[in-house]
């Protein structure tokens, strides 16, 4: 049997494949906007990642470590680019193998993510760090300090309410309504395949 993958590498391989070639900012920022965007509606990240503010805003320094984890399990690849002197920053780019992985997200996860590929994912790099992730409030909090960790905890539950309900309850609910009536709502329902809902 195969060993399960952490929840930073499912989250990683999720955008990897989502998007070939992905660049690590880009990486990194979805990952960053996926926690947030879960803390607020479901109160708890979808990783386990540690976020602290870096030369281009939020940065886990655990992110390396789940790329080295899809790389050894052969479910993604690493291509660096772009450095032509010795002291110039490499991009790095993240690559899916094209390999199933066995994702652990709940059905509000599955949401959150479809709503970050959605409205981020094709966004100008610029845009989403100037407009959403550096206006984000746990990022706002620590911004003037280097390496600092953000407090993404003091979004938690926010959007609850806002909405007025628990997302996660809410989706459960409209699966046992549909089940018995011949539906079938699955975690795939609110999955994004080439960055469309599947359904």
């Amino acid at each position: 049997m195969a060993e399960s993958l952490s929840k930073n590498a499912q989250l990683l391989k999720f955008f990897a494949q989502t998007y070939q070639g992905i660049p690590r900012k880009r990486l990194a920022k979805l990952s960053y906007m996926a926690d947030l965007v879960a803390r607020q509606f479901l109160g708890h990240p979808i990783s386990q990642f540690e976020y602290h503010v870096y030369f281009y805003g939020p940065y886990s320094k655990e992110l390396p470590e789940a790329v080295a984890e899809l790389e050894a399990a052969g479910l993604a690849w690493s291509k660096a680019e772009g450095r032509s002197q010795p002291d110039d920053v490499a991009r790095k780019r993240l690559f899916d193998a094209g390999k199933p992985a066995a994702f652990d997200f709940s059905l509000g996860e599955n949401a959150v993510l479809g709503y970050v590929v959605s409205n981020f994912g094709e966004m100008d790099f610029e845009e989403l760090i100037q407009d959403f992730v550096y206006e984000s409030r746990p990022y706002r909090a620590v911004r003037e300090r280097f390496n600092e960790r953000i407090p993404m905890e003091i979004v938690d539950n926010e959007g609850r309410g806002e909405l007025g309900f628990d997302l996660e309850g809410a989706i459960r609910r409209i699966t046992g309504v549909l089940r018995p009536r011949g539906w079938f709502l699955s975690k795939s329902t609110f999955a994004v395949s080439g960055g469309h809902h599947e359904a």
